[in-house]
């Protein structure tokens, strides 16, 4: 498992416009607005393993030209704040979910990468059925970790994308 950082901003409020997440996997940029208006912009890991929490001018630029090739008329709105958070990635970019062989009761729930705010409830719920039936549910028996030495990757596309 690699650390990479991952670089985000967030625009001034606007009134309402997209109740969707865009996500451009040629651009590899997502756009989104809260319900408080704000656009939230966010690109592709860092290429370089780093624990580091920095920002940087470089990676808002390109944010924002790839986000003004989707959306033009953003081209006046004001960046109010940019952060970095660091992603663990496994090799195959999917998290390892399950309990850890030879480890009785030792669970993992890991190395989301860029999706785990979005995955990681239904994961969460999955590990709690797992603990209380001792049984692995069928939704995370691929991302057990025994596939790394077994050698049956998960063919995660999406996420190869947008991590790549």
């Amino acid at each position: 498992m690699t650390s990479h950082p991952l670089q985000a901003c967030v625009t001034e409020p606007l009134k309402p416009f997209l109740d969707k997440v865009v996500v451009s996997a040629n651009l590899h940029v997502y756009v989104n607005q809260t319900d408080r208006g704000e656009i939230v912009l966010g690109s592709e890991i860092d290429p370089y393993v780093s624990y580091s929490q920095r920002s940087t001018l470089p990676n808002l630029e390109m944010i924002a030209a790839h986000t003004l090739d989707l959306f033009p008329c953003l081209r006046h709105v004001c960046v109010m704040r940019q952060w970095t958070g660091v992603c663990d990635m496994t090799t195959d970019f999917s998290p390892i979910i399950g309990e850890v062989p030879d480890l009785k009761g030792f669970m993992l729930d890991v190395g989301w990468g860029t999706y785990g705010f979005k995955a990681g409830p239904v994961a969460g719920y999955r590990v709690a059925e797992l603990i209380d039936t001792g049984e692995t549910p069928e939704l995370i028996r691929p991302f057990a970790l025994s596939r790394f030495s077994e050698k049956r990757l998960v063919g995660e596309k999406a996420a190869d994308e947008v991590s790549s």
